[in-house]
């Protein structure tokens, strides 16, 4: 009994460290937030971050939110709504994490949109997607990357990813992964 005991103290405390490690999700455009503001309903809502990485809000205006976590927004929402409310109380959850997605087109299972609420490769992308299909050519999959309209194209063979000849691509939000 004992010994289940300790395996499991142990699982959880390994559990706790890898959860410490987790680095804290940084809200981004497009991100649907949810705030809500404790004793006032009309200043409680849900807001999407614009393109410009700003939010708007009644009484505050303009709140700059892209590239801080819930805790720096809400931080700043309770400081700022001081010169309005006596003792603000504010709540900033992430209902829909939209800045962190990709793209999988072409011959996969699963086309489609996807998030990346964790580091992924491209290898795990195309398991994510169904894998191939019997028409695929893996040996020239383009990855367009960028935030801008000039994307970077980066062309892929995966067989010799599969092989270890070739390393590994890590996908990041905004990527479109063409499977011809």
């Amino acid at each position: 009994m004992r010994h289940v005991v300790s395996l499991v103290l142990v699982f959880l405390g390994v559990s706790l460290v890898a959860w410490a490690q987790e680095p804290e999700y940084r809200i981004g455009p497009s991100d649907l937030l949810e705030i809500s503001v404790w004793g006032e309903q009309t200043l409680s809502r849900q807001v999407t971050v614009r393109a410009d990485g700003f939010i708007s809000m009644p009484l505050l205006g303009d709140v700059a939110v892209s590239g801080k976590t819930t805790a720096q927004v809400k931080e700043e929402l309770e400081s700022r709504l001081a010169r309005f409310i006596k003792d603000p109380r504010c709540a900033v959850i992430v209902v829909e994490q939209r800045s962190k997605r990709f793209y999988v087109q072409g011959q996969v299972a699963r086309p489609g949109q996807y998030t990346l609420d964790q580091g992924l490769s491209l290898t795990q992308v195309i398991s994510i997607a169904g894998g191939f299909t019997q028409w695929a050519d893996k040996d020239d999959i383009v990855i367009l990357r960028g935030e801008t309209d000039a994307k970077t194209r980066i062309t892929v063979d995966f067989d010799r990813i599969v092989k270890g000849k070739d390393q590994d691509i890590p996908i990041q939000p905004g990527d479109t992964i063409i499977v011809p």
